[in-house]
């Protein structure tokens, strides 16, 4: 892939990336949801874009999910959250505490290997 044509992917890639986040905001569909069907469509099974090179591909998915979770965090308004806030961050605190233990238990107990 040239650069030209890159440049070209990534500029249309970019505007309909706005479309998506307006049309999206308008009709109240998750901004995600349209992000992961145009990844979809411009994979290899929808438009046939291919990436041969694993470090491009990851730096092109690494700000892609940058954008997306700085619109999400941009869209997301103050009075919506508050209600659940409590909740979220308990469930969100917990959820990493027993992922930790239940981790550090696992890996405890392979490496001392059976009694």
């Amino acid at each position: 892939m040239n650069l030209e044509f890159g440049l070209l992917v990534g500029a249309i890639l970019i505007y309909l990336s706005i479309l998506i986040s307006k049309t999206g905001f308008k009709f109240g569909i998750p901004t995600l949801l349209l992000f992961l069907l145009a990844g979809m469509a411009f994979g290899t099974d929808g438009v046939g874009l291919q990436f041969n090179d694993a470090h491009s591909a990851q730096f092109i998915g690494m700000v892609a999910m940058s954008i997306i979770l700085f619109t999400g965090g941009l869209d997301t308004k103050l009075k919506d959250i508050r209600p659940v806030g409590v909740q979220g961050l308990l469930l969100s605190t917990l959820g990493v505490l027993l992922t930790t233990i239940i981790t550090g238990a696992f890996i405890f107990f392979s490496l001392t290997g059976p009694a």
